[in-house]
């Protein structure tokens, strides 16, 4: 008999989760981590279980546990951010955090046209708009045809940099 590793619970945890079994994901995540409590990629999937379950802090704490492990994780800098954003009454500092997890994102993948569309609606709450259509130009030199990038970099030119 083979014994189960790590891989094997995470891989099921993942599996788990694409059918909507979070509470058997979770169990599997949980399994994982007790057997190696260092691999960036279940704590990155637990999280999404959490991001899922509407449990933000949860989910927030799993995404930083993966970033700690794994600086390089593009989409749990992008997902953790979006974590943040969630918030209806998100602060100007959690704005500041979403911004800087953004930034990073697009510091390892500058092609990351969701990453850079978010930071421009950042950076407009944050009342930056100079840098917003920079960042919503970013994303039309990507993608031309990326409509509510081009619809909010003509709200923001037309109402607040007149």
């Amino acid at each position: 008999m083979t014994e189960k590793d790590a891989k094997f619970y995470t891989n099921s945890g993942i599996d788990k989760t694409n059918n909507a079994d979070m509470t058997g994901a979770l169990e599997d995540f949980n399994k994982s981590i007790e057997l190696d409590p260092n691999w960036a990629l279940t704590y990155f999937s637990k999280a999404i279980v959490f991001h899922n379950l509407r449990r933000l802090e949860d989910a927030y704490e799993n995404y930083t546990k993966a970033i700690e492990l794994d600086n390089k994780m593009v989409d749990a800098y992008y997902n953790r951010a979006h974590v943040l954003l969630l918030d209806k009454e998100i602060s100007d500092d959690d704005l500041q955090k979403a911004a800087a997890d953004l930034e990073k994102a697009v510091e390892l993948d500058n092609k990351f046209v969701d990453a850079l569309y978010y930071l421009a609606v950042v950076k407009m709450k944050l009342k930056d708009y100079k840098s917003a259509v920079e960042n919503l130009d970013k994303v039309l030199a990507i993608e031309p045809d990326a409509i509510h990038s081009r619809a909010l970099k003509k709200l923001i030119l037309q109402k607040y940099l007149k």
